[in-house]
C-alpha cells in the first residue's frame, strides 16, 4: 500500500472524528498504524486521540514510542510529558519536558507545562522560573501568563497576579476563566464593584459558567446588597443543582434580610449535598440564632467543630451565641480558641487575611490595641496590597479615629490609587472642612462609581447641596431622602415635594418619606396637604413624635385644636412642645 493509501485512512478517521463517531475513527487509526507500524508520526496520533478521550495510560504508551522512534523530535516528548501529568507521574513528567526542552530551548508551552508539573507538587518557585522561561520564549502565549497569575494570586501575592491576568485576558479575551480569576482577585482584595464588572465579562463568554454567575452573588453578598444577589445564587443553582455553595449563599443571603425561616431550607440542603464543610454549620448556627433557638444553634456548631476543630467562624459564632445567652466566660472562652485557631492560621500561612481575621476577633471582643496590631501584621506581610490598609481604616473609623484612618487610607491609595473602596473609605475620614477644600477633585473621583457617588453626595448634603444634587441619583431610596434634604436646605420646597411624592410612590412604607413630604407641603403652606402626609407617616407609626410634632404644628398654624397632640407627645417626651 503507497503512502497516498494511508493519508487516506487517516482523513477517513479524521472525519469520523469530526461527525462524533469515535469508534470508527479508533478503528481507521488502528488500521494506518498496522500499516506503518514504525511510523512515530501514527503513533503521536493515536497517542492524541487517546488523550482526547480521557485515557492518559493508553495514550502514554504511544507517545512513549513515538519518542523511542523519533527521540530527535521535540514535541513528541512534550506530549508524553502531557499524558504523565495526567497520570500524576509529576517527576516524570518533568524529564519529559526537558528533554523536549534540550531539543527545542524555545518551546513556550513546554517551559508552561514543566511549570505546572512543578506547581502540582508545590516548587511554586520553580514553577514561577518556568512560566517566565515561556513568556520569554513566546511573549503571546496566554496561558503561562495566566498561570503565573495563578500561582502568585495562591501564594497571596494578588496585586502583582492582577497584571498577569490582565496580560492573559489581552492576549486571549475569550478566557473565562481568566477573566473569572482576575475578577477573583479584585474581589480578594475587596475591590467588590470592580470584580462584579469583570466577572460580567466572563459570563458574555459563557452565561452558563455557574463559578462566574455565583461569584457576582458573593461579591453583592459582601457589598451588603443581599436582595440583588439572590438572584445570582438562584440562577447557579439552577445551572447546577449539585452546587451546595450556591444553596448555603442563597440561604446565608435570606437570613441577612432578617428571612431565616426561608434561609433554613436552603442552607440544610447545601449540607445534605456536602455534610463535611464547617462553614455551612456555621451559616446554619446563624440562622438558628435569627430564629432565637440557641440550643440548636450551638449543636450545629458543635457539628462544625467536630469536622475542624480549629475552625476560625465556628469558634466567633460560639462565642456569639454564648453572648446572646449571657454565658459571658464561655463566650471569652470561645473566643480564645478562635483567635488560637487563627494564630496558628496566620503564621502558616503568613496571609493579611488572616492576620486581619485575627485582628477582627480581637477588636470585636474588645481587645481593641491587640487586634490594631494585627493589622499592622497583615500590612507587613502584604505591604504591597491595598487591602490590609483599607481593612485597619476601616476599623479606625468604626472607633471614630478619623485622623489616623486617613493616614492609614491614604498608604494604601499610593498601592492602589483607583481603589473604589478606598475612596470610600477617605472620604468617610475627611472632615467637612476638607472636602470643601477637594470639593472638585473629589467629585472627578467619584464620577465611576454609584456607592462613591452617594457616599461623598451625603457627605455634601448640608455643607455644598447644590454640589450634592449634581451626583446624586434617585435609584435608592437614600439617595432621594438626601436630595431632598438638599432642596429643602436650598430653600427649594417645590422640589422637594415634588421628589418626595415620587419616593412614596416607589415605597408608600417609608416613614421618612411622609414625613419629608409634610414638611415640605408645610414650607408651602400647603396645609391641608401636609395633615394628610403627617397622617399617613402616623399610618406607619401611630407612636412617631416627629409626625405628631408636624401634625400639631399644621393645627397650630390653621387654627385648629392640637391638644391631643400635644399630650401624645408629652407622653413620649414631655420636653417636645409645639
Amino acid at each position: 500500500m503507497n503512502k497516498l493509501d494511508i493519508v487516506d485512512i487517516i482523513e477517513s478517521g479524521e472525519n469520523f472524528l469530526d461527525d462524533g463517531k469515535v469508534g470508527e475513527a479508533h478503528k481507521k487509526f488502528l488500521e494506518a498504524l498496522n500499516l506503518v507500524p514504525e511510523d512515530p508520526q501514527m503513533h503521536n496520533r493515536l497517542g492524541m486521540f487517546e488523550m482526547s478521550q480521557g485515557n492518559p495510560s493508553k495514550a502514554e504508551k504511544y507517545y512513549r514510542k513515538a519518542c523511542e522512534l523519533a527521540p530527535e523530535v521535540s514535541r513528541y516528548h512534550m506530549r508524553l510529558g502531557d499524558s504523565l501529568q495526567r497520570l500524576n507521574k509529576y517527576e516524570d513528567a518533568i524529564q519529559s519536558y526537558s528533554r523536549s526542552l534540550e531539543l527545542e530551548p524555545k518551546n513556550a508551552p513546554a517551559w508552561n507545562n514543566r511549570g505546572f508539573a512543578n506547581f502540582n507538587i508545590d516548587r511554586w518557585n520553580e514553577a514561577l522560573r518556568c512560566y517566565d522561561e515561556s513568556m520569554r520564549s513566546d511573549p503571546t502565549y496566554a496561558v503561562a501568563w495566566y498561570n503565573y497569575g495563578y500561582t502568585l494570586q495562591l501564594s497571596g501575592r494578588l496585586n502583582e497576579s492582577k497584571d498577569f491576568y490582565q496580560k492573559a485576558v489581552d492576549l486571549d479575551p475569550t478566557d473565562k476563566i481568566a477573566w473569572n480569576n482576575l475578577a477573583n482577585v479584585h474581589y480578594n482584595q475587596g475591590q467588590y464593584e470592580r470584580s462584579i464588572e469583570i466577572y460580567k465579562e466572563s459570563i458574555k463568554l459563557d452565561s452558563e459558567y455557574v463559578i462566574a454567575v455565583n461569584n457576582i452573588g458573593n461579591a453583592l453578598d459582601h457589598l451588603h446588597r443581599y436582595q440583588e444577589s439572590i438572584p445570582y445564587h438562584e440562577r447557579a443553582i439552577e445551572l447546577d443543582s449539585t452546587f451546595h455553595y450556591a444553596w448555603m449563599a442563597k440561604g446565608r443571603a435570606l437570613t441577612k434580610l432578617n428571612r431565616p425561616e426561608e434561609g433554613l431550607e436552603f442552607i440544610e440542603t447545601s449540607i445534605e449535598l456536602d455534610s463535611d464543610d464547617p462553614d455551612y454549620y456555621e451559616a446554619l448556627a446563624r440562622c438558628y440564632v435569627e430564629l432565637n433557638q440557641l440550643d440548636k444553634a450551638r449543636s450545629v456548631l458543635n457539628q462544625g467543630l467536630a469536622l475542624d476543630g480549629q475552625h476560625v467562624p465556628c469558634w466567633v459564632a460560639l462565642g456569639d451565641v454564648n453572648t446572646h445567652s449571657k454565658n459571658h466566660v464561655q463566650s471569652l472562652q470561645c473566643y480564645d480558641e478562635a483567635v488560637r485557631a487563627q494564630d496558628v492560621l496566620s503564621r502558616n500561612r503568613m496571609r493579611d487575611l488572616d492576620w486581619i481575621e485575627k485582628g477582627r476577633i480581637l477588636h470585636e471582643a474588645g481587645v481593641v490595641h491587640e487586634g490594631l496590631r494585627q493589622y499592622n501584621n497583615a500590612i507587613n506581610v502584604a505591604s504591597s496590597t491595598s487591602r490590609p490598609y483599607f481593612r485597619m481604616a476601616k476599623v479606625l473609623l468604626n472607633d471614630d479615629r478619623y485622623e489616623e484612618a486617613k493616614e492609614v487610607v491614604k498608604k494604601g491609595l499610593d498601592v492602589d490609587p483607583d481603589s473604589i473602596t478606598g475612596y470610600g473609605l477617605l472620604i468617610q475620614s475627611l472632615s467637612d472642612s476638607e472636602i470643601k477644600t477637594d470639593i472638585e477633585i473629589l467629585m472627578l473621583k467619584v464620577q465611576e462609581s454609584k456607592s462613591l457617588k452617594s457616599l461623598l453626595g451625603s457627605k455634601l448634603v448640608s455643607i455644598a447641596p447644590s454640589k450634592a444634587l449634581e451626583i446624586l441619583g434617585e435609584d435608592k431610596i437614600e439617595d432621594i431622602m438626601n436630595k431632598i434634604t438638599c432642596f429643602k436646605n436650598l430653600n427649594k420646597s417645590k422640589e422637594s415635594l415634588s421628589l418626595a411624592k415620587y419616593a412614596i410612590n416607589l415605597n408608600p412604607n417609608d416613614i421618612n418619606l411622609w414625613l419629608a413630604a409634610g414638611w415640605s407641603a408645610y414650607d408651602l403652606e400647603e396645609y391641608s396637604e401636609a395633615e394628610n402626609f403627617f397622617e399617613s407617616a402616623l399610618g406607619c407609626d401611630i407612636s412617631c413624635a416627629d409626625a405628631l410634632f408636624g401634625k400639631g404644628s399644621v393645627m397650630k398654624r390653621i387654627g385648629k385644636d392640637y391638644s391631643y397632640c400635644q399630650r401624645a407627645l408629652a407622653e413620649i417626651d414631655s420636653e417636645l412642645i409645639i
